[in-house]
């Protein structure tokens, strides 16, 4: 498969269309976490609002930026035989969702895997 690359002068200013073919943005930057090594795409919403995607969230970037389909959440409810303490998010505290797809918690107030 071939590599594709793209500058981060092309990128700003893209249109970002999640995968129901909704413009949820533009493009505004490319940032970068501090001891991390995950890149992340700075988008201004429609409602003028800042919200950064990993660059895993991205499946193919043409005339505009087209984001992977969200992952259909599978709320498990513990029962008594399963039930344990609920893992809460080390950076924010609040209760972690278990993404059954990916095998992975999910933190909706920070909007990342933890």
């Amino acid at each position: 498969m071939e590599r594709k690359t793209i500058t981060k002068e092309k990128i700003i200013g893209m249109q970002v269309i999640n995968s129901e073919a909704n413009l949820i943005g533009l493009v505004k930057d490319v940032s970068f976490a501090v001891g991390e090594t995950k890149m992340y795409m700075v988008v201004e919403l429609k409602d003028g609002k800042i919200q950064e995607f990993p660059w895993e969230d991205i499946q193919a970037v043409g005339d505009f930026v087209l984001l992977k389909p969200k992952p259909k959440i599978e709320v498990i409810t513990p029962t008594p035989s399963t039930q344990t303490a609920q893992p809460i998010c080390p950076t924010c505290g609040k209760p972690l969702t278990y993404i059954q797809q990916y095998k992975r918690w999910y933190c909706y107030n920070e909007q990342k895997y933890v």
